[in-house]
C-alpha cells in the first residue's frame, strides 16, 4: 500500500508518536500577585509565609497595605532577580507580581518575577 493516503497515515502516526498530534495544549501561565517574606534558598530566593496568589484583574492592581496578612505557602522566585534587587529584600515583607508556574510534581510553585515592592523591612504578620 503506497501513495498519498499511505503517506498521510504514516506521517500522522509519526507525529502522534512524538507527541505533536493529540498532545494537550500548553496551559498559559497566569499573572498573579502575592504577599510574602523573601528568604534565600538553594542559591536563589523564595517567598515564605506567602499568601495565596491572586490573579491580576487589572493592568496595575493597587498596592496592598503593609499589614496584609501572610499565608502558609512557599513560592520559588525565578527570573531576573538581580535586576529587581531581590537579595537586598531578604527578611522583608514584599508584594510580588509575576507569572505563576505551578510545579507539576508537587514542589513549590515558581513565580517568574515581573515586579516586587517592599511592604515592610521586617517580615511580620
Amino acid at each position: 500500500m503506497t501513495g498519498p493516503a499511505a503517506l498521510r497515515r504514516s506521517l500522522a502516526a509519526a507525529l502522534l508518536a512524538v507527541g505533536v498530534v493529540g498532545a494537550p495544549a500548553a496551559q498559559p501561565m497566569s499573572m498573579m500577585t502575592t504577599v510574602g517574606c523573601v528568604e534565600p534558598a538553594d542559591g536563589g530566593f523564595r517567598l515564605v509565609r506567602a499568601a495565596e496568589p491572586e490573579a491580576v484583574q487589572e493592568s496595575l492592581p493597587p498596592q496592598p497595605p503593609a499589614d496584609t496578612p501572610l499565608g502558609s505557602r512557599t513560592i520559588r522566585l525565578i527570573g531576573t532577580l538581580d535586576e529587581f534587587g531581590v537579595g537586598d529584600r531578604a527578611g522583608h515583607k514584599v508584594w510580588a507580581k509575576g507569572l505563576l508556574n505551578p510545579d507539576p510534581v508537587g514542589g513549590p510553585d515558581r513565580l517568574n518575577l515581573t515586579s516586587i515592592t517592599t511592604l515592610s523591612d521586617r517580615c511580620e504578620p
